[in-house]
């Protein structure tokens, strides 16, 4: 079985091959050893890029249960390996029935969403005092806050979808306004065509993965989704709970890196699939991501203690389930402070 708690083992680089050292799991690069950890401390191996990785490690891997995940350089996921498991198969029989009730759909998507957006509100709240437009941080703040009430008015997913894209134009309009200029961020974009974008979309899907993860160690099914319409090859139930977190995970992230010119425009280069992050530039980023989640949660109602946000994401795994099954009136999103 996979350590729940344990440590994310990223490797990422030209050139690099992962292999198994006894009791541990190691990266080396030219013969030269780049990282290590006790296989009984890894919760998840994530490969970015050409990145080897021999049949002994995967083996080992397959065995403790620990998945193995392929990112491409600019973070689209290539593929997931891990043992064959039937989840909690009472949870999916019933994701499946819930999936399929229009009301249901609508009620979830209404909670991720009105999460999502209040999340929002909070960053720019906190950004707002250092943005350069202070007041149209401010008002971006208000007016999310309206949204978020429209959305408990919504009747049906195209409803709540369509209150979602409000909330992101008004969000990103103002989120322009806390980052330096010189980013050359103009806007959300998924073609990475600039480094803000590059570094959210690599964030994005290191986020996806987590998201991923914690689903599956619920026992849910991570394609059958309510608020992202179900499609071949994408883990949409992982979009959906995702929404709630790309402020707090996400969005804080990239402001943490790119604050602390960690991460600057220098570090986009020309890939195969269009601009991507360089080899430096995605460690930073994997780096301060999972400082992020390992960092104690803030919340309202405020956790428990030491619970960290990585926990707190495993626990909106587990809340999501007992909605499903219907140990729970609700779902409640988690709410940032």
């Amino acid at each position: 079985m996979a350590l729940i708690n344990g440590r994310p083992f990223h490797v990422v680089g030209t050139g690099c091959v992962v292999r198994r050292r006894g009791g541990r799991l190691v990266a080396l690069k030219d013969g030269e050893l780049r990282a290590s950890a006790p296989l009984t401390q890894i919760s998840e191996v994530v490969l970015s890029g050409q990145v080897g990785i021999s049949t002994q490690a995967m083996h080992a891997l397959l065995s403790r249960d620990i998945p193995l995940v392929l990112l491409s350089g600019t973070g689209r996921p290539l593929g997931r390996m891990e043992p064959p498991g039937a989840g909690h198969v009472l949870a999916r029989h019933r994701q499946l029935e819930r999936h399929a009730i229009a009301a249901d759909r609508a009620e979830l998507s209404r909670a991720l969403v009105a999460g999502k957006i209040r999340n929002q509100h909070v960053l720019l709240r906190r950004r707002a005092r250092r943005a350069r437009d202070p007041e149209l941080v401010w008002g971006a703040a208000a007016r999310l806050s309206a949204l978020e009430v429209r959305v408990a008015e919504c009747g049906d997913v195209a409803q709540v979808m369509g209150v979602e894209g409000g909330a992101s134009g008004v969000y990103y309009r103002a989120f322009s306004s806390v980052l330096d200029p010189a980013l050359g961020f103009g806007g959300r974009d998924r073609r990475s065509a600039d480094v803000v974008n590059a570094l959210t979309n690599y964030c994005s899907a290191l986020l996806r993965e987590t998201v991923t993860s914690g689903l599956l160690a619920a026992g849910l099914d991570p394609y059958v989704s309510f608020l992202h319409t179900p499609a071949r090859g994408r883990p949409t139930l992982a979009f959906d709970l995702m929404e709630e977190w790309r402020p707090v995970l996400l969005d804080s992230t990239v402001l943490a890196l790119t604050g602390l010119r960690a991460v600057t425009p220098d570090d986009l280069e020309d890939g195969a699939d269009g601009p991507w992050l360089s080899p430096q530039a995605r460690s930073q980023a994997v780096t301060r991501f999972h400082a992020r989640l390992t960092a104690p949660a803030r919340g309202w109602p405020a956790p428990p203690a030491r619970r960290s946000y990585a926990d707190q994401l495993r626990a909106q795994c587990l809340a999501l389930r007992a909605w499903i099954l219907g140990e729970s009136e609700s779902y409640e999103p988690f709410a940032w402070r």
